[in-house]
């Protein structure tokens, strides 16, 4: 789905499993209702969602969204953590909240491998208490710029796995062709 040398390759069990594993504990290490991983794909300049959890209607509306757009566009663009109180008081985007994500507070952190940024997390509904929202703190943004290294780098660590194995998946099938050539000429001699 990533073009180029950064993404060419991101199987949907692989983001199931690790991806997900590293959501799921993101989530529940800042209180967070809802969150997603977004990959970057360079070449179309756009982020994709390659899992998310408690979306209620993950299915529609767009799983794309363009750098410079939106709070995980703009944490591309700016290359920084973008921390919201109010998304739809926030004159950065003044825009009304998509009902999906919950109400108020947002942290869009982007994923960083060396300079390179791979993707982002997102992260709202942040539960202060059973039934009740509240606002990100400094602290969910100190721990989460930490974990941000490690996704990123698990992130691209698979992704180069993923690499390798269809690269020799590919000698495999280019061996098999010539072994089936020699074959053919060796009969036909």
């Amino acid at each position: 789905v990533m073009a180029g040398a950064d993404m060419n390759v991101w199987s949907p069990k692989l983001a199931d499993g690790l991806l997900s594993h590293v959501l799921e504990r993101t989530m529940r290490a800042v209180s967070a209702g809802i969150g997603s991983i977004m990959l970057l794909d360079r070449e179309r300049q756009t982020l994709r969602i390659a899992v998310g959890r408690g979306l209620p209607d993950a299915g529609r509306g767009p799983v794309e969204v363009k750098v410079g757009e939106g709070v995980a566009g703009k944490g591309v663009e700016m290359g920084e953590a973008v921390v919201v109180e109010d998304i739809e008081k926030d004159p950065r985007f003044g825009q009304q909240n998509d009902p999906r994500y919950g109400g108020g507070s947002f942290i869009c952190m982007p994923l960083r491998v060396a300079e390179r940024i791979v993707g982002v997390v997102n992260l709202s509904k942040k539960e202060v208490a059973p039934g009740h929202t509240g606002v990100f703190s400094q602290t969910d943004l100190q721990f989460l710029n930490a974990l941000a290294t490690y996704t990123a780098y698990a992130v691209d660590n698979a992704r180069l796995f993923e690499e390798a194995q269809q690269a020799a998946q590919r000698l495999q099938e280019v061996v098999e062709d010539q072994k089936l050539r020699l074959t053919l000429a060796q009969q036909q001699m």
